[in-house]
């Protein structure tokens, strides 16, 4: 006999990319497209290189050792650029690991990205002014981090912390 309609409509309909945003995240979510967008940067803006940083520490990616152009006892930097591009805007599968991402966030991952989130050069206004691209990458890893609002983490204690 045939299929019966029923089991033909529970087969789950493939989810376009542009849905994978993570609850609270910007309203479109994240591409593959916009991935590709921020890889093809070769030398990115700061808030860009930032968000990379934190990706790179959510996902366990070690950063590479290069010389610091500013020091001039020739000491190293660690740089995240390479291997952020390498390892995850490579990655084809780097938005269902994003938008399953079930890991333990642990307290020195915690404690290292919130430094991040902290520095005003990280603001959510400044990722977007850099590139749409790498907003909608904020916003999922901002709902990542447990910041319902992507602007969320710029507004918190200011008055207290200026004293």
């Amino acid at each position: 006999s045939a299929e019966s309609p029923v089991s033909a409509r529970e087969e789950p309909s493939p989810v376009p990319l542009s849905v994978l945003a993570s609850p609270g995240s910007a309203k479109n979510g994240i591409s593959m497209r916009d991935l590709c967008e921020i890889k093809a940067l070769k030398k990115p803006p700061p808030p860009i290189r930032m968000l990379m940083e934190v990706c790179c520490l959510l996902f366990h990616i070690q950063p590479v050792k290069l010389p610091d152009e500013q020091s001039v006892v020739g000491r190293l930097r660690s740089d995240y650029w390479e291997p952020a591009r390498r390892y995850l805007l490579s990655d084809p599968f780097l938005l269902s690991k994003l938008r399953s991402y079930d890991e333990e966030i642990t307290a020195s991952q915690r404690a290292k990205i919130q430094k991040y989130f902290k520095d005003p050069e990280f603001s959510a206004e400044r990722v977007a002014k850099c590139s749409k691209a790498a907003y909608e990458l904020y916003a999922c890893v901002s709902a990542l981090m447990g910041f319902e609002d992507p602007v969320q983490p710029r507004s918190g204690n200011s008055a207290s912390s200026a004293a």
